[in-house]
């Protein structure tokens, strides 16, 4: 069986997994998020800028990714993938805050 990787978009993978992302968020970090499950907003940002993000590079921006598509239900999860990291809820955990259009706040 041959498969074909990247039939499904950033947008539809992550609205397809919506619900685990932002349930894997809220377990992972209770005290922050854990009240705030079901009003969360998830964002992406360009492969490889971790460590340009954390220093508020002004030419990276955000993009604000949808919690519903119209059809994503029809996209199989085969598609999709999501690779979660195992923590603990001790310590702060990595976070940046920007503007609603994923910006730099001035």
């Amino acid at each position: 069986m041959q498969l074909d990787f990247g039939t499904v978009n950033e947008e539809a993978a992550v609205a397809r997994q919506f619900n685990l992302l932002e349930e894997h968020a809220c377990r992972i970090r209770p005290v922050e998020l854990g009240r705030c499950f079901g009003k969360l907003e998830l964002y992406s940002a360009p492969g490889d800028t971790e460590l340009p993000m954390s220093e508020n590079n002004v030419n990276i921006r955000l993009k604000k990714m949808p919690r519903t598509l119209e059809g994503v239900d029809k996209t199989s999860i085969i598609e999709v993938g999501v690779n979660l990291d195992i923590v603990t809820n001790q310590g702060v955990g990595f976070y940046i805050v920007r503007n609603d259009d994923g910006s730099v706040l001035p």
